[in-house]
């Protein structure tokens, strides 16, 4: 596995994010090098418009893009960690700040796992990633463990280990079913026959 870390701009409290984890490579999108200096990390690569930022860094590596772009500056960065061939991306600072792009950060796990790699958006409280069929385990987390269809539909769904057990089950887009379960074992383990489920692990 080779790992990336992106770091964006989203306004969180950095104290309060859980530890970075070691990677192959750290990457700011636009504003999150502020984040990166507040974890006293040094990234290898800054990219964005800036528009964030509001000054191109100076004493790092960059690459800026113009605005007017059809992706997002987190895009930029999760497609330069492919082309660097990491099969993991772990964002910071990329949950809590507008809408919408949180709701294109949810939609860039599914262009991560298109590409055989996986995505994970991470802050002091939530942990999202999406599974593409298959069968993985999680491990505990206090809060509330969802599952949510983010694909047409995901069939043969079979959840364990979490006070609402599931067995065969079909989930769609249409009707949340599998929001504020809980994890009561040591893992729950979820199991897709086909589909993607969007994995939420989040505290009140």
């Amino acid at each position: 596995m080779k790992r990336a870390v992106v770091f964006g701009g989203a306004p969180i409290e950095p104290a309060l994010q859980p530890p970075v984890p070691e990677a192959e490579l750290y990457l700011c999108a636009d504003a999150g090098i502020r984040l990166a200096e507040a974890f006293g990390i040094l990234p290898d690569l800054v990219m964005g418009d800036f528009d964030s930022l509001g000054c191109v860094p100076e004493k790092v590596h960059v690459r800026v893009f113009p605005p007017e772009k059809d992706d997002t500056d987190l895009v930029i960065a999760a497609k330069y960690a492919l082309e660097q061939g990491c099969d993991e991306v772990v964002f910071y600072g990329a949950l809590g700040g507008r809408l919408d792009h949180t709701v294109a950060n949810f939609q860039l796990l599914r262009m991560l796992a298109d590409h055989h790699a996986r995505g994970i958006l991470v802050d002091e409280k939530t942990r999202v990633t999406l599974q593409r069929g298959g069968k993985v385990a999680y491990p505990r987390c206090r809060g509330y463990f969802s599952l949510f269809a983010w694909s047409e539909i995901c069939e043969d769904v079979t959840v364990e280990g979490t006070k609402y057990p599931l067995l065969h089950g079909t989930l769609s887009p249409s009707f949340p079913i599998g929001v504020s379960n809980e994890i009561v074992a040591e893992h729950a383990v979820v199991t897709v026959g086909r589909g993607d489920l969007l994995v939420i692990c989040s505290q009140e």
